[in-house]
């Protein structure tokens, strides 16, 4: 590759910096960050498709994760339901058969439906989904596959420019319950945000993307 193309292929914008790269690029441990551009199947809310785009553009270099890759976005088919649910879950179910680990970004929560059914085809049992809000009942073991499901409506009004409540989270409280998260995460999903696509969205921006960032260095530390 040429000096040109290569400046050119390092300019993409990408989640918090991260190299792009494609399924092929994949190797065990890895987490791969994909966007969702789907807002319309599950408790939908118009243009919260665009939160991937809008953290891609928001990113700073040099604060990526030491160990993750932004692979693109999946493909979606949000206006025949039916195909695009398989579609998506065949898609992470690749991704995870890799041995990485999978972070969805953007949409509403039917991205987190169709990570759970591919994280539970790849290891035959089913996968508890751990809320940002709240833990699970019982004891999990550091062993023990889950999924975080991080839910940005749940922050509190004043972090978001089109608030739905004015109580809820700071993202330094979901931050915190990111961290303490229990067992082996192994895939997580970040929706139900949209993103002002001007100066208001740029608090919330900057919020999502710090804890897109907590997220995925969960996901690298595999087992709490």
């Amino acid at each position: 590759m040429g000096d040109a193309a290569q400046i050119q292929f390092d300019g993409i914008p990408s989640f918090l910096g991260m190299p792009v790269g494609d399924l092929e690029d994949l190797v065990p441990g890895q987490v791969a960050v994909a966007g969702y551009f789907c807002d319309n199947l599950d408790r939908p809310a118009a243009e919260q498709r665009y939160l991937a785009r809008q953290l891609r553009y928001a990113s700073q270099p040099g604060k990526a994760p030491a160990n993750a890759i932004d692979l693109g976005d999946v493909n979606v088919f949000p206006l025949e339901p039916d195909k695009h649910f398989s579609a998506v879950v065949s898609q992470c179910e690749a991704v995870l058969k890799t041995g990485a680990r999978m972070v969805l970004v953007g949409g509403d929560s039917s991205g987190l439906k169709a990570l759970g059914i591919a994280t539970q085809k790849v290891t035959g049992a089913d996968v508890p989904v751990i809320q940002v809000t709240g833990g699970v009942a019982g004891q999990l073991s550091h062993a023990q596959p889950v999924i975080l499901s991080v839910d940005l409506q749940e922050l509190a009004g004043k972090w978001v420019s089109h608030p739905r409540r004015l109580t809820g989270m700071s993202p330094a409280q979901m931050i915190a319950q990111i961290d303490t998260t229990p067992g082996n995460v192994t895939a997580a999903a970040v929706f139900g945000l949209a993103p002002a696509l001007d100066d208001r969205g740029r608090t919330e921006s900057c919020a999502a993307l710090a804890i897109l960032q907590a997220v995925t260095e969960r996901l690298e530390k595999g087992a709490g």
